[in-house]
């Protein structure tokens, strides 16, 4: 009796496993076939947002990093004995916390070889920018290793004006300090 229960248990499990595994084989086919066809109606779609955002993605690289090269504050627009701003440096800083769109006003120094001088030129824009802020919203300031473009503003007027009072001497080429020309 015992041997007849086994074996009929074991012919049904037999006969039920038989017919589930074709099943089975065909089910995961057919998801296979109808996922398949899904991807291939839909083929441009999932990988156009990707592309697009890898083509935008150098652009705002660029406007972040023009924008931090036009909030960045050199050396020129310190006092190099107090490390106080300049007019020059202030009118900057009014600019950047007026002008400059909202998510952009970010104030960038120039770092110094010396650390005291960073952070006092830093600490110096920060007094500057609470002094003068008008909504209480004070600018983000960073250090950098952006070097700024440009020199103090002495020197180019010192530039302009000698180049004013030695144009009658160029006659078209460039002459050194000191030589003129005979005429």
């Amino acid at each position: 009796m015992r041997r007849t229960i086994l074996v009929t248990l074991a012919t049904l499990t037999m006969a039920f496993w038989a017919t589930s595994a074709p099943a089975v084989f065909i089910d995961s086919t057919a998801h296979y076939i109808k996922s398949g066809y899904r991807r291939n109606v839909a083929w441009p779609y999932p990988y156009i947002c990707p592309d697009r955002m890898a083509v935008r993605q150098p652009f705002e690289i660029m406007i972040r990093n023009g924008w931090r090269r036009q909030n960045l504050l050199g050396a020129h627009f310190f006092n190099p004995a107090t490390n106080q701003l300049t007019t020059a440096g202030e009118l900057q800083i009014r600019w950047i916390m007026t002008q400059a769109p909202p998510e952009f006003r970010q104030v960038f120094i120039e770092r110094s070889i010396e650390p005291t001088v960073t952070a006092d030129r830093i600490a110096a824009t920060r007094q500057y920018a609470a002094r003068i802020s008008l909504d209480g919203q004070l600018p983000e300031v960073y250090e950098t290793d952006m070097i700024a473009d440009g020199q103090n503003a002495a020197i180019v007027d010192a530039n302009n004006a000698w180049f004013m009072t030695n144009m009658h001497n160029f006659n078209g080429l460039y002459l050194p300090p000191g030589q003129q020309t005979s005429q």
